[in-house]
């Protein structure tokens, strides 16, 4: 690997570094007590992960059947080779409306 494709990777850890040294500076009592409870959040994002994932599948491929799309491949064609952005953008909207919908009605 070059050093110029590990650049965006060490600029991300680089500002997950900073953002917790600002919020242990700022406030450690409250940042210890997020780190007291992370293992209860992990727990519920390895719970509702998987489900998240199965709905918004299903979703999404309801959606583009009814389109008439039979693969992501015929989506893909359509967008790219056809120089049509819609079956990309309704594929987009449908993923973040069922993450959306789960978002409300999922209350962990």
């Amino acid at each position: 690997m070059n050093n110029k494709s590990n650049r965006p990777l060490i600029f991300l850890f680089l500002a997950l570094l900073v953002g917790q040294g600002i919020s242990y500076l700022t406030a450690p009592d409250s940042w210890k007590g997020f780190v007291d409870v992370l293992p209860r959040i992990i727990s519920m994002i390895a719970f509702w992960g998987p489900i998240i994932l199965l709905v918004s599948f299903t979703f999404v491929t309801f959606t583009l059947r009814m389109l008439g799309f039979k693969s992501f491949e015929d989506l893909r064609r359509e967008s790219v080779e056809e120089n049509n952005p819609a079956p990309a953008i309704i594929f987009t909207g449908t993923l973040i409306a069922s993450i959306l919908f789960l978002m409300i009605v999922i209350k962990p």
